[in-house]
Order: structure tokens, then sequence, then C-alpha cells
């Protein structure tokens, strides 16, 4: 297959380039061209010149230029004489014997016209007076198919009279024989063939045996020692491209399929393409195909042909819509399907000169691919596959080639693209950029060369190292001071450098040598001084800092090349510890928690006990699945390392939704915990227990009215589950959280915290008071530069980022990948509301007594119908009380679960989910849906009556930005393409699990290597837990030929439903 076609050159060319280049095409300028794989080379003619041109198409796809011309050379694009060599070589395979069977027919009729016509065999119209009635027979070689591959097909051909039978060339020549028209014609062919005349045996080429057999319709055609004829047909056969996605490789997988009569198990077609024409054997038939793939595409026929990854997006683009024109094409693969982002640029600045001028060229290299930033080149239309997803790609990204060259600009090169920069000119300027712009760049991850007599100069400038000493003080507290050295560890006079500094020259002369200043690096540093110090040290020009700001002064200063810091090893240690660059102590969990949990959340539950052992708190802030409950209660569930702190309770304080779950987990985890729940109107009477116990749980809202029980309190942990709650310093919950009294404290979080800065101070205020400084210092420092963006605001960023990495511990699936299942299942328990209950445990005692009189009158049998009402009625309740429709019925607290679900929605939104929401009950999916619009939640919808679902799916798909899909179990449980989804929601149970699966697989479909998180919902003491405990209990029983509740509900005993109608 060639590697490219006409669109593709118009996409590395352009449209100006490709128009020159057709012209220059079109004037007859290609004097040869030839293609050896993957090298394209050739002559064109310019005028009375010529020139010798080449390029190399490279195995993704795009090419390289190796013309010399100034084009390629000076300007590194792709030229008119590289359009111009492919459009001669796409010619060519459209048509690839064009000249040379326009030579070869004259070549032959040459020699025909001087073969003597006496010797050729006669053949005269049927009826003709001395003539012999005869017919032909042709017989196909045995190997007919691999001679057809290799371009010579074996024909014998006889002539059939007066009983007897004879090889075309041996026929006698004075018998006139009288053939039918059509073995006439295929006589002729032959003729012709063979160049004068018809030889008995022969070696047909491609061309040749396919004009034959347009000429065979309904004759028989034989195989050499075998019985019966071969049937060539007339009626044309419709054949299809089928496109699979290798599901290991992400590679395009591309097949011919014709459904062909008579074909036997096992036998698949043989095709025989020749250009604009073809045919198809099977079962001992010929059949001619309808229409073609194009002629670049035929080694298809032969055999599946896959497309590599880097290609498939151009693939899709380009070359299917070509396809598609010619045949039908069927696959699920749908551009759609493909999410594509911007891939992450590496820079390299090459800055070249003297002493006293500097130019520079920005390069965004992406991969092995280095391109000019900003500047359009053909081979930015590259498309980079993610490992990790095979329907993600990763595209050139523009803006950040942008952002780049505005970087780059205050350090005096300025331009809109990258071979577009301004000169830097003048000594001073040029030692400015030595001193501060380039390690300010290497700082940022860029790569800078410097070529020329600049280089030398850089070697022999020596730069101003900062020395840091920090010295221990007294218990909690450390002291910082530092010094300027040279090169040759000479001391530098701060005040001379400060003064450079004003006058902005980021160097110093000293003794007739240059000292270059990095003043990025020095200001940074005395900003961490200044963010951490409260007083002055117990030496003079020191700075006093508390031991809680020991990593975050390392790793800055680790931060700043050349710095040097001279510390105690302990105290580079236990900072180094802080940082998680030194892995912390090993202990073991619980012996009955060592095999369950996950090697990663090992490593959380270290990190928990790290965090006592010091005295720090923390926030565990690890992706939503994860397990941070899990990591929590191992930790709680340990000894405590302070004395003072055992024999006393843990209280968590989450949202009044997850309180149940905080329950069964713990029950599940750790049952020798014993913990309490402290919710409801009859948590007063449990006040004088809460010191008998090892876990107290709490809601936020309860929180608020119950502090004054609380305050009498030192509890050993506090833990707040889902921290947002608390992010307005001045709401009730906030306020009520931060009188809490504990000797240690810990948030859990699903959000990435340091994102969302406005929330952060309140939750740091609640951890570490005075950690962060006062509200409007943070809101100057962080909140304010971080909103408006730009350097200033990434540095104010990082800065934060650091700040927290000792006391945040986030992990993301794609980081523990290794660890993780390809999906993670769990049960999301609530409770009923107070109305729910009430409605719930009425329908309950009604249903039991009609039921139970029911099935005594009539039997079981026959009262399956109003069971299957009844228990619907029951999971409808579970769901909220509005599905029941009862009149009057005015409830202020219709759904728990609703509760409960919210809460998941916005901590998966928060963590940049995208969730598929299952429910069984559309009138449920419509008070979602009611939902998400007061929320102002961009959702899509799909259930039953859904008209265009191919619409609403690709809506989804398209568009990232909709982060929730609510779907009818029934409508939505099959035949969707669903991409980008990595979190699955049964908002009610179906009783049959494998449907429950069905409809999960939704996001783990085509190409999804990523671990699907799927949440169950639950209503405890309900009809829904019992379900769940039936489903374990008869999955044997309940398999995935039992799709519907009724199916299910037939397998059902007596007992069972008198199971689930029990309170």
């Amino acid at each position: 297959m060639l590697p490219f076609t006409r669109k593709i050159l118009l996409d590395w060319a352009g449209d100006s380039v490709f128009r020159d280049g057709m012209t220059l095409f079109q004037r007859g300028g290609v004097r040869e061209v030839d293609f050896e794989s993957p090298l394209v080379k050739g002559m064109l003619g310019l005028g009375d010149r010529t020139i010798r041109s080449s390029f190399r198409v490279t195995p993704d796809g795009f090419v390289d230029n190796l013309c010399p011309c100034r084009d390629s050379t000076v300007r590194g694009i792709v030229c008119m004489h590289v359009v111009a060599l492919g459009l001669a070589l796409c010619k060519r395979h459209a048509d690839p014997d064009r000249e040379l069977k326009r030579r070869e027919e004259l070549r032959r009729a040459q020699r025909i016209a001087g073969i003597d016509r006496s010797q050729y065999l006669q053949h005269v119209d049927s009826g003709a007076e001395g003539s012999a009635p005869a017919r032909l027979r042709l017989e196909l070689g045995a190997d007919w198919q691999a001679g057809w591959m290799a371009g010579a097909v074996p024909l014998t051909s006889r002539v059939e009279a007066n009983g007897r039978s004879w090889l075309l060339d041996e026929a006698p020549l004075n018998v006139r024989f009288a053939f039918t028209q059509k073995d006439d014609g295929i006589l002729y062919l032959l003729e012709d063939v063979s160049e004068g005349p018809a030889a008995g045996r022969l070696k047909m080429s491609r061309a040749d045996f396919s004009s034959l057999m347009a000429l065979l319709s309904g004759k028989p055609l034989f195989l050499e020692g075998a019985g019966g004829p071969l049937t060539v047909n007339a009626a044309k056969m419709s054949s299809r491209l089928v496109m699979d996605l290798d599901p290991e490789t992400g590679e395009l997988v591309l097949k011919i399929h014709t459904e062909l009569p008579f074909l036997n198990p096992g036998e698949e077609p043989f095709y025989l393409p020749d250009r604009r024409a073809g045919w198809v054997f099977g079962a001992g038939n010929f059949w001619p195909l309808e229409r073609m793939l194009p002629e670049p595409f035929h080694a298809i026929y032969e055999r599946p042909v896959f497309v590599p990854r880097p290609a498939v997006l151009r693939f899709m683009r380009a070359e299917l819509p070509v396809i598609a024109k010619t045949v039908p094409v069927q696959t699920e693969i749908t551009p759609d399907l493909f999410t594509v982002d911007p891939a992450e640029a590496k820079f390299k600045l090459v800055a070249s000169g003297s002493p006293v001028s500097l130019s520079a060229v920005l390069y965004a290299e992406y991969g092995s691919l280095a391109l000019v930033a900003a500047r359009a080149d053909p081979n930015g239309s590259f498309a980079i596959p993610d490992p990790s997803d095979l329907m993600r790609y990763l595209v050139r990204n523009d803006s950040q080639e942008a952002d780049a060259l505005m970087r780059l600009a205050p350090f005096g090169f300025v331009g809109a693209a990258g071979d577009q920069l301004s000169h830097i000119v003048d000594q001073r300027e040029v030692l400015n950029f030595l001193g501060s712009g380039l390690p300010a760049l290497r700082r940022m991850g860029w790569k800078v060369e410097l070529k020329g007599k600049v280089e030398g100069l850089e070697e022999a400038s020596e730069h101003a190292v900062p020395v840091v000493r920090v010295n221990e003080g007294a218990a909690g507290w450390f002291d910082v001071d530092f010094a300027f050295e040279d090169g040759q560890g000479q001391g530098l006079s701060a005040s001379d450098i400060q003064r450079a500094l004003l006058k902005n020259e980021h160097f110093i002369e000293r003794n007739g040598k240059t000292i270059l200043l990095d003043a990025g690096a020095i200001n940074s540093m005395s900003e961490v001084f200044s963010d951490c110090s409260v007083g002055e040290g117990g030496r003079p020009g020191s700075f006093r800092m508390p031991d809680i700001y020991s990593a975050y002064v390392k790793s800055s200063l680790d931060a700043l090349d050349g710095v040097d810091v001279e510390a105690a090893p302990l105290w580079l240690r236990r900072a180094s510890q802080q940082n998680r660059s030194l892995k912390t102590e090993q202990i073991e969990p619980p012996a009955h928690l060592a095999p369950i949990l996950r090697p990663y959340q090992k490593d959380g539950f270290n990190w928990l006990r790290f965090l006592e052992q010091n005295g720090f708190a923390g926030i565990l802030a690890d992706e939503m699945g994860l397990g941070k409950t899990l990591q929590t209660l191992a930790w709680l569930s340990s000894e405590r390392v302070r004395t003072e702190a055992r024999n006393r309770p843990a209280l968590v304080v989450c949202p009044t939704s997850l309180v149940e779950n905080w329950i069964e987990e713990a029950r599940k985890f750790v049952p020798e915990c014993r913990a309490l729940n402290v919710t409801g109107s009859g948590r007063h009477e449990k006040w004088d227990k809460l010191a008998g116990h090892d876990l107290v749980v709490t809601s936020y809202a309860l929180l608020r009215r119950d502090i004054d029980q609380y305050t009498r309190h030192e509890f050993s942990a506090i833990i707040l589950d889902e921290a947002q709650h608390i992010k307005n310093r001045s709401t009730q919950n906030a306020i009520a959280a931060k009188k809490l009294r504990a000797l240690h404290r810990l948030v859990l979080t699903g959000t990435p915290i340091e994102n969302s800065v406005s929330d952060l101070w309140s939750i740091m205020d609640f951890l570490m008071p005075g950690y962060m400084g006062r509200h409007e210092a943070f809101r100057q420092n962080y909140e304010l530069p971080i909103a408006r963006g730009g350097p200033d605001g990434e540095f104010s960023q990082m800065k934060l980022r650091r700040k927290l990495q000792p006391f945040l511990l986030r992990r993301m699936k794609k980081d523990v990948a290794a660890d993780l299942p390809p999906k993670i299942q769990k049960v999301a328990s609530c409770m009923l509301t107070a109305d729910q209950y009430a409605v719930y445990r009425e329908l309950v005692e009604s249903s039991r007594r009609r039921l139970t009189d029911m099935v005594a009158s009539v039997g079981f049998q026959k009262s399956r119908m109003e069971v299957f009402k009844t228990l619907m009625r029951l999971r409808q309740t579970c769901c909220h009380l509005d599905l029941l429709k009862l009149e009057g019925l005015a409830s202020k607290a219709p759904s728990g679960k609703l509760d409960m679900f919210m809460e998941l929605i916005d901590e998966a939104m928060d963590g940049g989910h995208r969730i598929l929401v299952f429910s069984q009950f559309v009138s449920m999916l419509s008070i979602l849906r009611r939902e998400m619009e007061q929320q102002g939640i961009r959702y899509c919808y799909l259930d039953g009556a859904t008209k265009d679902r191919l619409a609403v799916v690709q809506s989804f798909n398209v568009d990232r930005d909709i982060p929730v899909f609510l779907i009818s179990l029934k409508a939505g449980g099959t035949g969707l393409n669903l991409t980008g989804a990595d979190m699955v929601v049964h908002f009610d149970p179906w009783w049959n699990p494998a449907v429950e699966d069905q409809a999960s697989d939704r996001a783990h479909r085509i190409g999804q290597k990523r671990t699907v998180y799927c949440v169950k919902l639950i209503t405890k003491g309900t009809v829904e837990e019992k379900v769940l405990a039936m489903q374990e209990k008869k999955r044997l029983v309940i398999d995935a030929a039992l799709a519907s509740d009724e199916q299910v509900m037939g397998k059902m005993t007596w007992e069972d439903v008198q199971e689930l109608l029990t309170l």
C-alpha cells in the first residue's frame, strides 16, 4: 500500500504549496520517480535545469523532507517538489501499468502483424459449410490460487470436436472449427494473450485472467484433476469492509467480508482483485464483485490489514472516508469514541551568539519529534497514543506553545513563533540572561543549549552560591541564616548583591571576574524565609521557624539549583521523610487487615502512622474508590502512639448520608472496634456512652446542634470526611468543627484539594491553625495570584503545593494501576428518612397480612403477580417517596438515598470523573434529571422512549465536559459504545446481578484500560439489603439467562418472599 494519498499530501504541504506542486506535476515536471519503502526519490525538470529530490515517509505517517531546495533546507517545510513526486506516484498507483501497457500494446501489435495467418487455428461461424462444430474446454491448474498470488495463473485450453480433444496449439490447422459466439470471443482473447496462435498452456497475468473471467459467465470452467466444473456466475456479490479495534494493541483491523452462498463451514472466500474490477471464489463458484476497494487498499483482499496505533486517527480522518465511498463499511469504531487531548510539550531553547548579542530558536518537543514552537509544520498533525487508554490520543499543544513564547518574552526573546524571536543585544542584557534567565528557564524544566562564544562566556563566569545554614533550636523550633559565596568558596557581600539586583543587574564584577546572580532563586529563597519565620533566631541575622515548616523549607531550597544547605543529618532526614522523598518506617497493619489492604493502602496506613508519631495532622485525598475509609479504619484500629490518646474514642464527622456507611465499613473491616452511631432522635441517650466506644460517628448537621456535648470530650482523633463541608470559614459547620478537641486531626476528601484554593484555608485552619498564616495574607499570597493565573499564579501554586506536600497524600487510580483490578465494586449504604420509614413500615405490615391470606387461599403460584407488585412498591419507597404517587403525601425528606447520591456526584465531579447512572425506574431518572437541572449539572439522558439514541451517545462521547449520563437499565444495559466514563452508579439494585454487571461494562468498553469504579446504592434494613443478600446466596441460580424481574421472581419461593417482607 502506498503510505500516502492526495489528501495526505495536502495535509503535509498546506493549500498553497500543494497547488504549486500540482501545477508542476500537471506541466510534466516529474521526469522520473521511484518508491522503495519508505523512501521516495525522483528527478524534476524546472525549465532548462533539473533537480533531484527525495522524501521519507516515517512509520507514524509523517514526512521527512530530504529535498535540497531552499523551502526544505532553510524554511523546513514540505516543498512543491515533494508534492509533485507524491502526485506522480499517486497517479501511477491508480493505474500503475499505464505507460508500460501502452508500450506493451505497441510491441504486441508489431509482433502479431509479423505472424503468418496460416499458423492460426481456423474458427468460422456456426453452420458454415464444411465446418466442424466445436467447443473450448478451459482448465485451471490445481495450484491456480498460488498462481494468482504470483501473478501467473496456469490455464490449459483445449478444443473438442468430432469426439476428439486437442490442446489449442496442437489442433489441426486444416479443420474449420465452428465455435459458439462466446467461445469465439474467448479464443480471440487467448490469441491476444499468446501474442499469436493460441497456446494450449498459458501463465496468465492478473489483468488477462480478469479479462477472461469477464467472458466466462455461464460457461463451465474446470479444475485440473477434479471432476465437476467450477461455475462462473453473472450475479454480482456485494462486499463490505469490516473494521474492528484490537483490544490489546489498539490497532485497527481491516477485513473484507462477502456473504457467499454454498460456502462450507470454515471455508474462506478467495479474492481476485484487479484494479477496478474483481472476483471472489468460494464453494466451486466464481462471483463478480459489485464494488471494489480503492487499489491502494487491495492488500486487504489477501489478508487482514492492521493500522498501527500512531496512524489510527489519520486513517479514520483521511483514508476511511475514501474507502466508504466505494464499499460499505461495517464497524462500531466511530471518531466520537476517541478522546483527543493536547500533549504535554517539553521545550528546548537553542541560543547562540557572542557576549554582546544573542539569537535563539525555541522548539517544542513531543517525544522524538521537535517542532519550532508555534510554527505551522506538516509534522505537527501527529497523534501520540496513550498507553493506558486505547481510545485516547495526544496532539500538538498549540496553547502551551503560545504560553511558552509569552514566558520567554520577559527574558528578552520576543516573537510570534520560535524562529521569529528578537535578539538580545548589549553585554549587560546578555549577562542578565545568563545570570537569571538561563537558570529560571531550566527550573521550568526547559533544556537550554548555548552555542558560539556565549557558551565560553557562561563557562568562564562564576555563580553566586547562596549558603543556607539550619541549626536545631529549642524543642519544636529551628534557626536559619544564609550568606553568599563565589565558586571558590570566598564570601560575597550581601549588600553588593542586593545593590546590583536593585539596579536590575544580575551580575557583579569582582577582581576582574564576572559573578552571575540568579535573581529568581535569591528572591524565592527570601520569600520562603519571610513566609515561615516568626521572629529572630538565636544568632544575629538568623530567623526562627517552627519545626512544622521543615519539610516546606527543604523542598523549596531543593528546587533552587545552586543553593547549598548545611544542616544536621537528623533535620535533613526528618524533613525528607515528611516530604516522602525518603520512605517512612514500615509498620505492619493489624493482622486481620494485612491480607485485605492493597500495597498502596499499606503505604497510606504507614503515612498516617508517621503523621501521628510526629504530631502532624494530615489530609488523605486519594481519588474516589481507592479506599480512604478502609485506610483510616486500619490506622484507627492500631494502637495510639501517645499514651494519653489510648482508651479515648475517635470521632468521625461526615455528611448525613455517609454515617451508616462508616458504621457498616467498621463492622465489616474492624469488627472488634466498638462503633457508635450518634444520629437520630435517640442520640441524646448516648452521650454517656461515648467514652465506652472506640469510634463515634455523627453528621455535620448534628455536630452544630450537639457541639456543647462534644466539647466536653477530648478525642484520640477527629476525622472529617468530605471536608469541603467546612470550606467556608464563617459557616456553622466550620466554627463547630474548630471547637472540637483532639490529640490528632485528619481530613478525608476525594477532591484535588490544592486546586480548590478558596476552600483550603479553612480546612488547614482546622488541621493546623496558623500553618497557612492569617486568612487575609493567604488570600493575597495564594488565592488571588492563582486566580489571576500567569507565571505569578503558577509560582504561588507551586509554593502552595510544597507547603501542602508533607501533610497531603493523594494517589490517583492511574498511579496505583498495578495494584487495582479492572473494576472496583462497592456497596454504599444509607438509611431511610423518618418519612420513608413510616411509609415503608406501613407497606410491609399491610402487605404481609394481605399476601399471607392470598397465598393461603389460592396458593403461591397464583399470587406471584401481587407479590411482584408489592416488592416493587417497597423498592420504590427505598428510592424516593414520589415514586409511589401517594395522595396527600407532602414529605420534607422523601429520599435519604438521593442525598447520598448527590454527595457522591459532587465528589466525583470535583475529582474530574465522568459517571454513568443506572436506574430501572424511569420515574426515578426523571427526579434525578430535575435535580441535575436545579444544581446546574450538565447531563445526557437515555430511556426506552429516547428516539435518537446514537445522537445522545455521541453527545456524551464527544463533549467531555458533560459529567453525568442518566440511563434506564433496560434501555442502556446493552448495545451502547460509551467511552470516557470511569465510574458507574447503580441507584437501585436489580434482581439479577448479571444485568447490573452488563450495564457496568458500558464504562469498560472498547479500548478502556482504566479501572472502573462501580457503586451500588443500598438502603439499610430494607428489601434492597435483602435482595443484595439473596443475590449472593442464589448467584448460581440467578444467572445471566434470567434477564427480567419476572424471570428471577419465577425462581423465588414463598419462604424467600417472607424473608423479604420482614422489618
